[in-house]
């Protein structure tokens, strides 16, 4: 870590302020991109736990891909 603070130290002043906007931009973008591949895996896991569901209760494939399509194509899931 000393290192990586002796280098920004080290640059011009208005490049010291370039990196450090440089590192908040791709900071917030892999953070961004991390909690949307998380919500994916959730809206993931929510669909196939109802679908088990459905399943234990005795319904068939067939009902089971009828109330899948039903849903909106755009709709999103909702994480309880």
């Amino acid at each position: 870590m000393n290192t990586i603070q002796e280098f920004v130290h080290l640059l011009p002043v208005p490049f010291n302020f370039v990196l450090l906007m440089l590192v908040i931009v791709f900071g917030t973008g892999i953070i961004t991109s991390l909690f949307n591949q998380i919500r994916k895996f959730a809206c993931y896991r929510q669909e196939l736990d109802f679908k088990r569901e459905m399943i234990d209760r005795g319904m068939s494939v067939e009902e089971v891909e009828r109330l899948l399509q039903a849903k909106s194509p755009g709709q999103d899931c909702e994480i309880d």
